[in-house]
């Protein structure tokens, strides 16, 4: 019985087999026959690794999973020594590591993963041209100071995709068409023409490129010609996670276009493609970090461009697209109505655009009155009409979606002596906080109904934090960030970081030389966030709800998680003790990630850590201090933090199936 092949897989196995040696050449600046005994053997092992695991893991899984990710340690353990002297590189290996990886072990995702019978199946092909022309573009992008070998390597993984391809080609036949046939002869001839032109390896490896190119082009696409049409789309708007990513990184990918175009921002030369992408991730992610002052660098066009990020990445995307249904007359399938009603949160799927409309209903109108409010406040501040107006705007929908974007250079520290304006806002932080569905049940208890679990668990949550952020930062920084204040702007102010500190960055007084027990609650408050379906992120208040009365039954005896005449599903809870977990997980890597690369204290690392998975936008002074690494680390930590890190955990994974064999149950002695 011939097994289906995972070849997807199998090709980015056999491109990457000139990786280690790569890594080493680099590390070890071209010297690598000359390298430690133990660099020369690890070298060996993860280059025989790597190949062994790309032609077995179609038949023996285990076998090729284990090979390749022995061959990814042994490649990481190589670049160790290049931590000090270039952690940009360690970061970049150790991040495709663990996407590999994560990608490897989860195998069956439908987007990723194609399956077909042979050994030149398409799947195979596309995945080794793309690690060949992912080599290569890192290799351009690290500069023309590389050693040869580096570049030889390059080389070797784009003859191996040229070579899968190219025999594919012929085999299959996919060169009948004559238009076809003349782009082949083109690629294959400049690249041919080139590789006996030139005698630089660079040069070289930038040909066989070319072949990889014409193998990811004319190589076979399936083995099933109406197989392929539409999949790729239907795996997307199927599948409520990858159907939240894509969307996210797709608004924020355009989001990086425009703020880098030279209209978006103040001076002619623009603000650089690495500035806008950390822009415009942070507006899309509601985070509200920026390196780029938004007051000062940004033309009209760029806070125009940025105030529209903040609005689709706070409501989501997909419920405008959702309500945009009704008027435009689509449908949906039945599948991807589900997977809309799942990111949306609405519970009745037939209920799917209605509830788009409700979150739009309760975003608008919260939206409008706050700028009205704020503009009349901002011209009694006295602001001109115009300005006060696009001021009031700006700060009402950067407060309810959560964002802290300001146009104030030191956000809201010029208001701390005008309590209107800090209330207002806070108003509309704990709106959007609290979610439009949970605020539609609080406004809307028709006929006495009973509001659901849900809703209470979310208001009383957000009561108790807010009261007792409020009453702590208020003891604990009478004497140092509110010291200059009086009575009244402390309580004021006070109050007004115990809403913002948890979700929306805004800040009244300056927040670097706080007390260490306030950074420790800061931290906290941070890391829980506001409720789930708002605008807000962090690991949501439900969740440390549910997890403390699951603390408090396990300590009185109980057996069932009893609240408010309801029962919690145990589902529920694990659910919510693996969101707590990777939430952990993932801020002690990017804490890890901040001290290798930069050169900030750890307090102010773990700060902006927590600060940006949390999409708070609250930071130490850390943001400015940040290089390229740093600001690649932050823009991952703010996406992943944006769409939660067990959705991207879902991301790549397949939907579950019932069990088919009951195994017996053991039980484990913990804590």
């Amino acid at each position: 019985m011939n097994r289906r092949l995972h070849t997807t897989t199998s090709g980015v196995l056999l491109g990457a087999v000139p990786v280690p040696w790569a890594v080493a050449s680099w590390v070890h600046e071209g010297t690598v026959l000359e390298a430690p005994l133990w660099v020369r053997i690890l070298l060996t092992a993860a280059t025989l690794a790597l190949a062994v695991a790309g032609l077995v893991i179609g038949r023996f899984p285990r076998t090729g999973r284990g090979l390749a990710t022995f061959g990814a340690a042994a490649a990481m353990a190589i670049a160790l020594p290049s931590l000090e002297r270039s952690p940009a590189l360690t970061v970049v290996l150790g991040t495709a590591a663990a996407v590999g990886l994560a990608a490897l072990w989860k195998i069956g995702a439908p987007l990723f993963f194609s399956t077909s019978r042979g050994f030149l199946a398409p799947g195979r092909v596309r995945g080794s041209a793309g690690v060949a022309l992912g080599f290569w573009l890192v290799a351009v992008l690290g500069g023309a100071e590389l050693p040869d070998d580096v570049w030889a390597a390059v080389g070797v993984a784009a003859l191996i995709a040229g070579l899968l391809g190219g025999v594919a080609v012929v085999r299959r036949r996919r060169l009948a068409d004559p238009r076809s046939r003349a782009l082949a002869g083109i690629l294959v001839a400049t690249a041919s023409l080139a590789a006996f032109a030139l005698d630089d390896v660079q040069s070289l490896a930038t040909c066989g490129a070319f072949y990889a190119l014409a193998a990811l082009v004319l190589g076979p696409r399936t083995d099933d010609a109406e197989e392929l049409d539409g999949r790729w789309l239907t795996a997307v708007l199927e599948h409520p996670e990858r159907l939240l990513v894509t969307t996210f990184a797709t608004l924020a990918g355009l989001g990086t276009l425009i703020l880098a175009l030279p209209h978006s921002a103040a001076k002619v030369q623009g603000i650089g493609g690495l500035d806008a992408a950390f822009t415009a991730v942070s507006a899309v992610c509601v985070t509200g970090l920026a390196v780029r002052d938004t007051a000062v660098e940004f033309s009209a066009f760029g806070q125009v461009a940025i105030l529209i990020l903040i609005q689709l990445g706070g409501l989501g995307i997909m419920t405008f697209s959702t309500a945009a249904l009704r008027v435009l007359g689509g449908r949906m399938s039945l599948r991807q109505e589900s997977a809309v009603a799942t990111i949306i949160g609405a519970k009745d799927r037939s209920r799917v655009i209605a509830s788009a409309q409700d979150v739009l209903r309760v975003t608008f109108l919260a939206e409008g009155v706050g700028a009205i409010v704020l503009a009349v406040l901002f011209v009694g501040a006295g602001d001109p009409l115009g300005e006060a107006i696009w001021r009031g705007c700006f700060t009402s929908i950067s407060a309810y979606c959560n964002a802290g974007f300001a146009l104030q250079s030191d956000s809201l520290v010029p208001y701390q002596a005008t309590p209107l304006v800090l209330h207002t806002v806070a108003v509309l932080i704990v709106l959007g906080g609290l979610s439009p569905a949970v605020i539609l049940a609080l406004t809307a208890r028709r006929g006495g109904r009973p509001l659901s679990l849900h809703a209470r668990l979310c208001a009383l949550s957000a009561v108790i934090l807010l009261v007792t952020g409020f009453g702590f930062y208020l003891m604990a920084e009478w004497d140092h960030s509110l010291a200059t204040l009086p009575l009244g702007d402390k309580l004021h102010n006070a109050w007004f970081q115990s809403v913002t500190l948890r979700t929306a960055g805004f800040n009244s007084v300056d927040i670097a030389g706080v007390h260490p027990a306030t950074y420790v609650l800061m931290l906290g408050w941070m890391f829980v966030g506001a409720s789930p379906g708002g605008t807000a992120g962090g690991i949501k208040t439900t969740t440390v709800a549910v997890l403390l009365l699951a603390v408090a039954h396990t300590i009185r005896g109980g057996t069932e998680i009893k609240v408010f005449g309801r029962r919690v599903p145990e589902a529920t809870v694990r659910r919510a003790a693996a969101i707590v977990t990777v939430a952990l997980l993932a801020n002690v890597l990017a804490v890890v990630a901040l001290v290798l690369t930069q050169r900030i204290p750890l307090q102010a690392a773990a700060f902006e850590a927590v600060s940006a998975l949390g999409t708070v936008g609250l930071t130490q002074g850390a943001t400015a201090r940040l290089d390229e690494v740093g600001r690649v680390i932050v823009i991952v930590c703010m996406f992943v933090g944006r769409i939660g890190g067990l959705t991207m955990m879902m991301f790549m994974s397949q939907r579950s199936v019932a069990e088919r064999i009951v195994l017996p149950i053991e039980d484990v002695d913990v804590g």
